[in-house]
């Protein structure tokens, strides 16, 4: 069995749902002024677009643990039904 490194631990911080869904949100509008300013750097957007993607990584593993993603904690299937 592998054990996490404690670098591992120091670079990721723990943060909250809502601190993760700001991140990604940041890193969205971040990626499109690098493409819609006077510079276009889209290599610098696709940076932001990685990060944001990996925020989103982060949400979906913790939905997934809490049993929201359409799995509960102890793998049984669960609907989810939209308003």
């Amino acid at each position: 069995m592998k054990q996490k490194s404690k670098m591992h631990d120091e670079v990721m911080p723990s943060f909250s749902l809502s601190e993760l869904c700001s991140e990604a949100a940041e890193h969205v509008a971040k990626a499109r002024r690098s493409l819609f300013n006077e510079c276009y750097d889209a290599e610098v957007a696709l940076l932001h677009l990685d990060e944001a993607i990996f925020c989103l990584k982060r949400l979906l593993a913790h939905g997934r643990s809490a049993g929201i993603n359409g799995t509960s904690a102890n793998g049984t299937h669960i609907q989810l039904h939209s308003a």
